[in-house]
């Protein structure tokens, strides 16, 4: 394996362990504040069993849905994880209104794909967009070299 691609998993890695594990926290917190307690004690008992494994699986599933979508797909091509991006430009750029684009951004927030900052109403991509897309460009590549090579003419024999 190539150190980009080992780059590329470790990012989706280190983003989907963020993403779930600030969710996992909600819920536990939300779990002891709540008068019913028939989740109270479920994320220490998490750890001993496949839970994790599973929220795990299931919240990179959810993400790769999410990120496989070709208008959320150019939505995250545009965003970068330094400079956060108005919505406005994201506007332009996908050609969507404000409230469709508003929920795809949601969607790409709730799965660990972006991050949005409420002041100035920007966003930005997380390291699971960032391995996401490479692994995406990477395997396109790879796909097309393979295409090319296999799909050129033959010279003739004559």
């Amino acid at each position: 394996m190539r150190d980009q691609e080992k780059d590329s998993l470790a990012d989706i890695a280190d983003g989907l362990a963020d993403r779930t594990r600030t969710l996992l926290r909600a819920l536990d917190r939300q779990d002891r504040l709540e008068t019913a307690q028939v989740f109270v004690g479920w994320l220490a008992g998490a750890r001993e069993d496949d839970r994790l494994s599973d929220a795990v699986r299931e919240m990179l599933l959810r993400a790769l849905k999410v990120a496989s979508d070709p208008v959320n797909f150019q939505i995250l091509e545009r965003l970068d994880p330094i400079d956060s991006v108005e919505l406005p430009v994201l506007m332009d750029h996908t050609g969507l209104g404000r409230v469709a684009l508003s929920e795809r951004v949601h969607d790409l927030v709730q799965t660990g794909l972006a991050a949005r900052e409420m002041i100035g109403d920007q966003v930005r991509s997380t390291s699971l967009a960032s391995g996401f897309l490479t692994v995406v460009r990477e395997i396109s590549c790879q796909a097309s070299e393979q295409l090319e090579v296999e799909l050129r003419p033959q010279a003739s024999d004559g």
